[in-house]
């Protein structure tokens, strides 16, 4: 459990811990104080958000705190004394009162008052109906007050204080993170009814449920203690059927590429078999040409997924052997080294591959990458020995092909070119799968290594190109920076490997683990970020909670700590 104490009555501390909950296609997610997102919000439903929060006030001290538009409404936080996760537990003391908050959320949100002394307690539920992407101005929600609470949706507002209908709008929400990143930041929610009452050393209930049923006490599945049961305890959240989704909160969603490179750490090494087996599965049935989709359902767009897939049933087969599921996959293997040379996104090229623009992970106008990229090439040689391990017949050998992929090495530069066939010099870490697969030779290797080590290593991970490049960008900056500079921490799996096959000692590996996992303390508490600034301070950015960091700091955390 992660516990914090008078520090975040400084809004600004207070603003940047972000929580959040996950229930397959729903999520319940703020900050320590209030909405800084269009995404926030206490139930969030199928991409649309139907509860934004909660107005709360206590003996008429309001202890809930937003943003409004030029104003701050931050006085709650002067009476906050402590907050932890997980569940999110908040402790206010007001003179001889203390109330202690706590919300939990499984597909129903609860959220539970525990309050010694004598208070008139006042919630007020916000609501829109939107979808995450947007705001809405002045929304007039069509719901029905009951004598207990009121339906909205497909949901039933509830709580053991009494329900009084009092409809009032509330104008002019700010959320400081979408102004930050330049998009409209400003909206309106309505609130039909306040439930409130005087209590006493006794407990308060709110509910926000799919269903009309007796409040009953809801039991606190115990908060992680251990590094590695956070990092479980994180992968879960993305984790729902046989879908990955990558990223929290405006990815949540499947996407193929994400899929196929986070099943290892978030569920092959973890021992869950019948989960890997039905993500992997879907991948399967969904490929088309050899091609694996990159966004689901029909975006193909993506020369790597088909690769990772197979990388991911060789970490399947590595943990459970030549099982009746493997059995029916070596020809959805056959068929992807037959068809995926030959298709829309990648062509063979002298026994290595060729791809067409923006195909690979570094996927914007700005990094193309177009002809023979680096890791593709790692992964297309893995993946025929692989096959030739199976049994599985390939038109071309992985002896072959890897001796072609012996012209990636940039002599000039240490360490292997990012692409070949045209040549791109750019220093990049995407080589550091090739030498986790143990694609060089030794001395190749260790002298690429310390070129990644020299130029691109952060606390964070890996940058992805060298300050010394005319291109790079230290500070996140949209499209431009996301793949020029930004710090991506799912690397860090392959450059951990890396580091072991050079020979350093795990212990000394173990080091460079140690700010990405005290990072689960801030930004997205529990989580990993997507990115980090390539620069210092390496403020973290994008999505708060990515499914392949996650995954990647998992598997590199077992690798250290658990080797096979």
């Amino acid at each position: 459990m992660f516990k914090y104490g008078q520090e975040i009555q400084v809004p600004g501390n207070a603003r940047n811990l972000e929580f959040l909950m996950t229930s397959a296609h729903a999520y319940s997610s703020s900050t320590v104080s209030g909405n800084t997102r269009k995404y926030h919000g206490l139930f969030v439903q199928d991409g649309r958000l139907l509860l934004a929060g909660l107005d709360e006030i206590v003996n008429g001290v309001k202890i809930s705190t937003q943003q409004y538009d030029r104003a701050s409404d931050d006085a709650g936080l002067r009476y906050l004394h402590g907050f932890s996760v997980y569940p999110p537990s908040w402790v206010y003391w007001m003179d001889d009162v203390i109330v202690r908050k706590a919300i939990t959320f499984d597909g129903d949100l609860s959220i539970v008052y525990d309050i010694s002394g004598d208070a008139d307690l006042q919630v007020r539920p916000l609501i829109t109906d939107r979808p995450v992407h947007e705001v809405f101005r002045d929304p007039r929600p069509d719901y029905t007050n009951e004598h207990n609470g009121f339906r909205w949706h497909d949901l039933f507002f509830e709580s053991t204080l009494p329900y009084e209908p009092h409809p009032e709008t509330y104008w002019n929400l700010w959320y400081q993170r979408e102004h930050e990143r330049g998009y409209k930041s400003v909206e309106d929610l309505h609130s039909p009814g306040v439930f409130q009452g005087r209590v006493r050393d006794s407990t308060v209930t709110f509910r926000c449920t799919g269903n009309a049923h007796p409040l009953q006490n809801t039991s606190h599945t115990p908060s992680p203690q251990t590094t590695l049961d956070w990092l479980e305890w994180a992968s879960d959240a993305f984790c729902h059927g046989n879908e990955i989704f990558a990223g929290y909160h405006w990815f949540s969603e499947s996407w193929g590429r994400d899929s196929a490179i986070s099943v290892t750490g978030l569920l092959i090494e973890r021992g869950l078999k019948e989960e890997s087996r039905a993500v992997l599965k879907q991948l399967s049935d969904m490929s088309k040409d050899g091609v694996i989709p990159n966004r689901f359902p029909d975006n193909y767009h993506t020369s790597d997924a088909s690769l990772w897939f197979i990388h991911a049933l060789a970490r399947y087969r590595r943990r459970w052997g030549d099982d009746p599921f493997m059995e029916k996959m070596k020809p959805v293997i056959g068929n992807i080294l037959e068809e995926y040379p030959f298709s829309p996104v990648a062509s063979l090229d002298h026994d290595l591959i060729s791809v067409v623009p923006k195909s690979t992970w570094m996927d914007t106008d700005f990094t193309p990458r177009e002809g023979k990229p680096v890791e593709i090439n790692a992964l297309w040689v893995s993946a025929l020995m692989e096959a030739e391990a199976m049994g599985i017949r390939t038109s071309v050998s992985s002896e072959s092909a890897r001796g072609e992929f012996q012209r990636f090495w940039n002599q000039k530069g240490q360490c292997l070119y990012d692409c070949i066939d045209p040549v791109d010099p750019s220093i990049r870490p995407n080589q550091v799968i090739a030498i986790s697969f143990g694609l060089l030779n030794p001395g190749q290797s260790a002298t690429a290594q310390n070129t990644i080590n020299k130029l691109l290593l952060t606390p964070y991970g890996l940058r992805t190109l060298s300050p010394s490049d005319q291109k790079y960008k230290g500070q996140y900056a949209g499209d431009s920076s996301y793949h020029n500079g930004c710090v991506w921490p799912w690397l860090t799996g392959y450059y951990v490997e890396a580091l072991i096959r050079n020979g350093l000692p795990r212990n000394r590996a173990a080091q460079i683990l140690a700010p990405i996992l005290r990072h689960i303390r801030e930004a997205g508490m529990g989580y990993i970020s997507e990115i980090f600034d390539g620069d210092p301070p390496h403020h973290p950015g994008g999505c708060i909670a990515q499914a392949w960091s996650v995954a990647e700091i998992a598997r590199a955390y077992r690798f250290i700590f658990e080797p096979s």
